[in-house]
């Protein structure tokens, strides 16, 4: 049963390790160096690959009503910055597409809000807004999410398709579908409750439709875009829907680690952050998709950021929330998953781009760096804590992980390394302690090319900028990002990450067999 599983997990949940076992953590005090070994098994299997859009990023469909804000298709910045993120998906949903129409023609009567006097408003969607963000899409590299509106019944309780299918007939853009967003808070927000499988049945009804346009039989549908993983009744609704339809290209569900209105600083740098909740919310999720899906169905964290309600302010969009997307993107490929969208690549406190004048925040350096450096392929790692009498362990298991590694076959598409490097993502979340890191077996003795983040200026954790290797990340112009030069540590010397560090090592000369064939 989900109900006797779900207690499992949540029994379970603080130890599940997903990252490598470390020794406890000294919060205050003097600095000191803690030695670890690191075992990359570059030579066995992956253990994932990931899809090929991986890391990919949203923007909220609230962003229609407020005119895009500074979001400028045409603005020549934003396009560098996003062809760099490419491949990706860009997913526009959210809370509002749950109350979007499609308007054609619009007349200039619609109203920049929506309308006035209910908690959630209309949302206009006009088709210059279609065709602007479409071809921004198209220029940038990246494939366009679009999220239907569930909430459209007819009498008899179904979806009504009909506004959607105005949509379908206007369009002629290469788009893949979503319909709804979080149905398990309609109640809340609509006064309407929908069992998982009339929601099954309303996806059979979208695949339908697609079918019966020639140039649609195929499209990508993707949901149910389900939130609150681990309640009863949304693990209800998740089966029910599962056991209803298997029109889905992927299964998607929301996380978020924190709320944003009373989110701390300390609490992003707690690994029971990290630890808590998302390990037990993607088993959770896999192990139901297992029960209904052929292997290898393919499961999405379909919308996350590090805290819910638009984020945290001067806390999601800054240095130390670095550490919960770094280990997020780490956590999700070593358990399987095959895309993660992050919320929001434009918008909230939890934003990627300063919302004024579209410079890149410290989530989106990461996005940068590791779409050059992180290939698809994922390695088992072991880590060898400093404890005296420990044994190795593996991603399973031990205390609070303060240093946190994964690893991949590195990207060969813009690094310049050669096939067989291995790329480390390396996190260190100990306010005193340095991490001495030396690599094991196949990786070791061998040169390491360096990409340590920090963060710039006297902020500190809640920095809005950072530094590659004590050098400020900045973009040259409007169209050119920078060049990622790594600091080289010779043969047989350990990588040392400082305290309330992150960053990527690459191993050149690897020959990791993983990632030669």
């Amino acid at each position: 049963m989900v109900s006797d599983l779900f207690l499992f997990l949540l029994v379970f949940a603080q130890a599940v390790s997903v990252a490598n076992c470390v020794t406890p953590d000294r919060r205050e005090g003097q600095s000191t160096i803690s030695n670890y070994e690191v075992d990359v098994r570059a030579n066995a299997a992956p253990i994932h690959i990931t899809g090929e859009r991986f890391l990919s990023v949203a923007v909220d469909t609230n962003s229609l009503n407020k005119h895009w804000m500074h979001f400028n298709f045409s603005s020549a910045k934003l396009q560098t910055m996003t062809r760099a993120l490419s491949p990706a998906y860009l997913r526009l949903g959210g809370r509002a597409g749950d109350f979007l129409i499609f308007k054609n023609p619009c007349d200039g009567s619609e109203p920049s809000t929506g309308d006035t006097g209910v908690e959630d408003p209309l949302t206009y969607l006009c088709p210059q807004d279609w065709d602007d963000i479409n071809n921004f899409c198209s220029d940038t590299g990246l494939k366009l999410i679009f999220g239907l509106n569930l909430l459209l019944r007819t009498e008899a309780g179904g979806w009504d398709p009909d506004n959607a299918e105005h949509l379908l007939d206007y369009n002629t853009h290469d788009v893949a579908w979503e319909l709804g967003n979080e149905p398990n808070s309609f109640k809340k927000k609509a006064n309407i409750t929908l069992s998982g499988s009339q929601i099954g049945i309303d996806f059979n009804l979208l695949r339908t439709v697609l079918n019966n346009r020639v140039r649609y039989v195929g499209a990508s549908v993707y949901g149910p875009d389900i939130g609150s993983v681990g309640r009863k009744k949304t693990s209800t609704m998740l089966e029910g829907f599962l056991s209803k339809t298997n029109t889905t290209n992927a299964t998607t569900f929301h996380s978020y680690y924190l709320n944003g209105r009373i989110a701390t600083v300390d609490d992003f740098l707690d690994p029971e952050t990290l630890d808590g909740l998302l390990p037990g919310q993607i088993d959770l999720v896999e192990s139901l998709v297992s029960k209904y899906r052929e292997p290898g169905s393919r499961v999405w964290l379909g919308e996350t950021g590090s805290a819910f309600g638009g984020g945290a302010p001067n806390i999601s969009d800054r240095f130390v929330a670095g550490f919960l997307f770094l280990d997020k993107l780490g956590m999700s490929a070593r358990m399987g998953l095959d895309t993660v969208i992050r919320q929001t690549y434009y918008g909230g406190h939890y934003t990627m781009l300063d919302l004024e004048n579209l410079d890149p925040k410290p989530d989106y350096w990461i996005a940068y760096i590791y779409k050059r450096l992180v290939g698809r392929r994922v390695l088992r790692v072991k880590i060898t804590p400093p404890t005296t009498g420990s044994t190795p362990c593996s991603v399973k298991g031990g205390d609070k992980q303060y240093v946190r590694v994964y690893a991949h076959c590195t990207s060969t598409n813009q690094s310049g390394y050669d096939a067989g490097a291995v790329t480390l993502i390396v996190l260190n979340m100990h306010k005193n302690d340095t991490a001495n890191i030396t690599l094991a077996r196949k990786l070791g003795g061998r040169t390491i090319q360096q990409y340590l983040l920090t963060p710039y200026g006297p902020e500190g954790m809640t920095s809005p900028e950072v530094n590659l290797n004590d050098s400020p990340l900045h973009l040259k112009d409007d169209t050119s990002l920078p060049e990622i030069e790594p600091v080289v540590i010779k043969r047989g010397k350990p990588m040392l990450v400082p305290p309330l560090s992150y960053g990527f090592y690459v191993v050149a000369k690897a020959k990791a067999k993983a990632c030669l064939s």
